[in-house]
């Protein structure tokens, strides 16, 4: 008697803070103590057992992502570099392949018996976190239903990135992304060299008049990255300007973005394009501090964006006080004062926080900004360094094109910090 089957697996690249799920079957569902097993291994290492009795149908189900999730975080693309930014980089801490062997036990003359390792299956896990449903939005539902992920995966002019970010629709036009030159940034995306491989990254620069200033390609180091399966390059111009000239085919005089006023970005494979466009608009907001976010998305990449109008820095204080006896009486005389404290404050903990602005928006940029609201993960970009945010404060609610035009956006930051005074 045997595993007789896998009915149902996951994808290749499967989001691993959803469910992935595996089915199968045996012919041996009848013996005394029957379990199914699905050892979970990190390589040559098994790392989990599940034991899952058959239900009343005989098939056995197992969700491994509560074991998977455990072994992936984050990546961060370097900030405030000079001339030392790689370009094509590897995310290891954001995926993870793994194995899952599946087998049974059950009783063999009285003896326990396990028969393991009889299927054996691979899949290579990210860290996203599709919602259930969300509208028109990529949703985990038709994610897992038609494998939509080798929209992420597989060369074509439209192949995407992992990000739901607004990726423009030409040069200079209003509803590309909006960066400063000082802005720092990367775009994430799935890697499947072997079947699919990215080779360049191409840069293509504008003047105000849609003019190409300069063509400039990034090599993709394949000999080092034909094994990984999530890259990113840098997007943002400071970022752009500071990767090392001799990542270039052809290499450059830093920096490379000065006076334009659009970029595109395109992956290609040996000169062919296979990903879709990302267009940049190269703004200047000179009355008001720009405050940058940087947050992880739901498909695991980090997205950033500018808030450009007044903000205001606020402070959550608690105070704990005491009570106690003056001490104003000196050789039988009692001298009363308004300077005597009756209440002393022993304990003063404050919690900083900042009000942001956005610009006049469209209804796709403050759709997309959802996903800025729900982030787990959020920094502020300041002083050449990322300043951890526990929570944003803000309400959101869906805009129409239909109905709704412009608009901004406006939440209130806390951050994951506490600040204390002196106790008395």
């Amino acid at each position: 008697m045997a595993i007789t089957g896998v009915t149902y697996e996951p994808q290749d690249y499967r989001t691993v803070y959803n469910s992935i799920e595996y089915v199968a079957t045996s012919n041996a569902t009848a013996n005394n103590r029957f379990k199914y097993l699905f050892d979970v291994y990190d390589g040559v290492s098994q790392i989990a057992r599940l034991k899952v009795p058959a239900d009343p149908d005989g098939y056995g189900r197992s969700d491994i992502h509560g074991i998977c999730e455990s072994y992936l975080t984050k990546d961060l693309g370097t900030i405030n570099t000079t001339a030392t930014a790689d370009a094509f980089t590897d995310n290891p801490n954001s995926y993870k392949e793994f194995t899952v062997k599946i087998g049974e036990e059950y009783d063999v003359a009285g003896v326990l018996t396990q028969y393991a390792d009889q299927q054996t299956k691979t899949v290579i896990t990210y860290n996203g976190c599709l919602p259930n449903y969300r509208g028109s939005d990529l949703n985990f539902v038709d994610y897992q239903a038609t494998d939509y992920f080798e929209n992420f995966t597989v060369n074509a002019v439209d192949r995407k990135y992992l990000t739901n970010a607004p990726k423009g629709s030409g040069i200079n036009k209003t509803d590309n992304q909006s960066v400063e030159l000082t802005d720092e940034g990367w775009i994430y995306f799935l890697y499947d060299h072997g079947s699919n491989p990215v080779t360049d990254c191409e840069i293509t620069l504008y003047d105000s008049a849609g003019v190409v200033t300069a063509i400039h390609t990034i090599d993709n180091n394949v000999g080092s990255l034909t094994d990984k399966k999530m890259l990113k390059i840098p997007t943002a111009p400071n970022t752009i300007n500071n990767i090392n000239p001799t990542e270039f085919t052809v290499a450059p005089v830093q920096p490379i973005i000065t006076t334009e006023t659009s970029y595109k970005i395109i992956l290609k494979d040996t000169g062919v394009q296979v990903s879709e466009p990302i267009y940049f608009n190269i703004d200047s907001e000179c009355r008001y501090e720009v405050r940058r976010l940087e947050f992880l998305n739901s498909l695991g990449g980090f997205d950033a964006f500018n808030f450009t109008k007044v903000s205001r820095r606020n402070e959550d204080i608690e105070r704990k006080f005491y009570k106690q006896n003056e001490d104003n009486m000196s050789s039988g005389v009692i001298t009363y004062s308004l300077s005597d404290k009756q209440k002393t404050q022993y304990y003063t903990k404050s919690k900083p926080k900042m009000k942001l602005i956005s610009d006049w928006l469209d209804v796709n940029t403050y759709n997309w900004l959802l996903e800025l609201i729900e982030s787990p993960e959020i920094y502020l970009y300041e002083n050449g360094q990322r300043i951890a945010v526990q929570n944003i404060e803000g309400n959101w609610e869906e805009k129409r094109s239909d109905t709704d035009k412009l608009f901004n956006l406006e939440i209130n930051l806390e951050f994951s910090v506490d600040n204390y005074r002196q106790r008395y």
